[in-house]
């Protein structure tokens, strides 16, 4: 409560005077061990201090409101939470917001791109800060919360109060970082970890509250609808926290997407106007007690789900446009163009993958300094959206297609296949095409050789030691000079040795992938393999001209690509390096999934990853689709009360949801 303030001057000011000599005394008697008064009194004097300081927009330099003893700690200590801190459900769908939903009421927040962080207050006063960590253990920041203006160090409010929230730079504040640092979410989260409370005060940081976990429950604090998180906010605000931008507390029962779209354009207006970082929208149950009911999974709530803003568009300008070459010969266009900053990573190229796609986006003359607009498609892969197409550039400005082959130099062909134009080089000898060549027969989806990246590879042609696919297995004998090469020690060459030895075992499959035959990846190596089980099975079948084109899934340029194919190389490495595994042949009525659909989610237990399962499915005649519609019949998800897209989708549709063991229990 507020104290009497008649007797401590005429003026505003000079009772404002009085309070913070007063406040400093007592302060200074305490931490002496002689308190002159009770916690009550000192607190009624600085909340009355802090109420004319807020009514007057002044506050004096030694005013305990604003004083701050700056800490230096030596490391982070680990902390445990007294709560669990975990994800959030995430979508890029309206529908799938709509059908979480349901009939309930929920909050529309804007989702804070920061560091979440939570505080706790005992007696008004501020005693613990603990970043999100892992959600169970958390780094102790107390020591650079103290300082950061929005968090009081005292509240008016005696009950055990904890608060989550998220440490943000607001973009106006880091404006005058950006040369130095990339993105504001990074920033944040570094300046909240430093171990300098001094440093970490001038970088101007931000909390933004977004959920009270305990508090507000007697008292004056007990509103009628104290069960709902709107009015916790409410309060929290009365106490003076900074809380997220919500465009209303209450959306109607099952929203429409037209509803759902002018919520989220009000709450990033409200972002945008006071520079707050954010990057999608949090949908969450108002009503707490029935938001606990529906419990949890091992990484999020089932009380919100997170609406991400995907696919944000960027304004760049191109520099160039660079040739990728293919194991294949087939010349990639690439756009290159100035470093825009898209989700936290910096981004300068986009795959325009033939010229058919280069044209359509950057037109039919492509220029130097042309304005493009970029996205990242599904948060991961940058694309170009659109560009400006319709200046009239400078004849030197002009990006010319290359007429021979940036590598070889040798004429290049255009190259028809389904309305898809390709720039082709056509000579064997090309180094550009031998080295990805290497890639693929070394990488995840040839034979999976560890440590034989691109870049090393690179090396081991540059100096000399493979020639061909074949002096792979003969590396060994470099070993001596290897291990003293710079970028390399005794131990990532032997790794490297050994991953080359382990190979040498390998399956049908894998090893026709590695190939890199046109057309011919991972999924039809698995059809081939149905039909042919044994290398030599399969060479016979090449040699005796067989009509591919009759086989499930393959049409007349696959069947002509496997035969027009060389395997001269192939059939070296199989004749003296390698030995395949025969492959079982199974008869129709050893294919207990024939005829199946699948769908998979979530993390699995009991295969190694979900391409493991997927893998299991197909050589038991069942099917793996990507998608859940009405033609699949299981969705395998070890959390089959999970929010997921997937999920949702199965329960509306009827699909039952099972799990892994479920699935191995149904096969047995």
């Amino acid at each position: 409560m507020l104290v009497d303030t008649t007797n401590m001057g005429e003026s505003t000011y000079d009772k404002m005077r009085y309070m913070v000599d007063r406040l400093n005394y007592l302060t200074l008697k305490y931490d002496e061990g002689h308190p002159e008064v009770s916690d009550k009194e000192w607190d009624d004097l600085y909340f009355t201090l802090q109420y004319f300081e807020k009514l007057m927009n002044f506050s004096y330099e030694d005013s305990p409101t604003r004083k701050v003893n700056y800490q230096v700690v030596n490391q982070l200590k680990k902390v445990k939470h007294n709560h669990k801190m975990l994800s959030l459900d995430k979508t890029k769908s309206l529908e799938d917001v709509i059908a979480f939903s349901g009939d309930k009421q929920m909050l529309v927040m804007a989702k804070l791109d920061g560091l979440t962080c939570s505080l706790k207050y005992i007696d008004g006063r501020l005693v613990s800060a603990e970043t999100r960590g892992d959600g169970i253990i958390g780094e102790d920041i107390l020591h650079n919360a103290l300082v950061i203006p929005s968090i009081p160090n005292r509240i008016n409010y005696t009950e055990e109060l904890i608060i989550d929230g998220e440490i943000v730079c607001l973009e106006k504040d880091f404006a005058s970082f950006k040369k130095e640092y990339k993105n504001s979410r990074n920033f944040a989260a570094g300046s909240i970890r430093l171990l300098d409370s001094k440093e970490c005060a001038k970088r101007n940081l931000t909390f933004i509250a977004w959920d009270v976990i305990k508090g507000f429950e007697k008292d004056k604090w007990a509103y009628p609808k104290n069960n709902k998180l709107g009015y916790k906010l409410i309060q929290l605000e009365d106490l003076g926290f900074t809380v997220v931008p919500k465009s209303c507390f209450y959306l109607r029962e099952h929203p429409t997407k037209e509803e759902l779209l002018i919520q989220i354009q009000v709450i990033k207006d409200i972002a945008y106007k006071d520079t707050i970082p954010i990057d999608g929208i949090v949908f969450k149950f108002n009503d707490i007690a029935y938001g606990k009911s529906l419990g949890e999974t091992a990484h999020h709530f089932k009380n919100a789900i997170a609406y991400k803003f995907y696919d944000e568009i960027y304004a760049t300008t191109l520099r160039n446009i660079e040739w990728s070459m293919g194991r294949t010969g087939i010349l990639t266009p690439v756009a290159v163009f100035n470093t825009i900053d898209i989700d936290g990573s910096e981004v300068s190229r986009a795959n325009l993958h033939n010229l058919n796609i280069m044209e359509k986006v950057l037109g039919t003359k492509p220029f130097k300094g042309q304005k493009i607009w970029v996205a990242k498609m599904n948060m991961i892969i940058p694309q170009i959206q659109k560009a400006d197409i319709n200046t009239a550039p400078d004849i030197e400005n002009i990006i010319d297609i290359p007429t021979h082959c940036p590598i070889c130099a040798q004429k290049l062909l255009r190259k028809k296949e389904n309305d898809s134009i390709f720039l082709v080089c056509e000579n064997n000898s090309c180094s550009g095409k031998f080295i990805n060549q290497l890639n693929h027969y070394c990488g995840k989806k040839g034979l999976d050789i560890k440590g034989l990246s691109l870049a090393t590879l690179e090396k081991l042609v540059d100096w000399g030691w493979i020639k061909n696919i074949k002096d792979i297995y003969y590396l060994k004998n470099h070993r001596n000079e290897w291990i003293n090469k710079a970028g390399f020690g005794e131990k990532s060459v032997d790794n490297i040795l050994n991953s080359i030895e382990a190979s040498r075992n390998c399956s049908l499959n894998s090893f026709i992938s590695a190939l890199g035959i046109p057309l011919i990846g991972n999924n039809i190596s698995k059809e081939l393999i149905k039909h042919f089980n044994t290398y030599e099975a399969f060479r016979e079948a090449i040699n005796n001209q067989y009509d591919f084109s009759s086989l499930d899934g393959f049409a007349m340029a696959k069947s002509n690509a496997l035969l027009t194919f060389d395997y001269s190389e192939a059939d070296q490495i199989v004749a003296t390096e390698i030995t395949i595994q025969k492959v079982a042949q199974l008869t129709q009525s050893d294919l207990p999934l024939k005829n199946k659909k699948y769908a998979i989610t979530g993390t699995v237990k009991q295969f190694k990853n979900r391409n493991e399962l997927k893998s299991y499915i197909e050589e038991r005649g069942g099917k793996v689709v990507s998608a859940v519609s009405k033609n699949v019949d299981y969705l395998i998800n070890n959390d089959a009360t999970a929010t997921s897209s997937k999920n949702l989708t199965a329960k509306k549709l009827g699909i039952p949801i099972i799990t892994e063991a479920e699935f191995l229990e149904e096969l047995s």
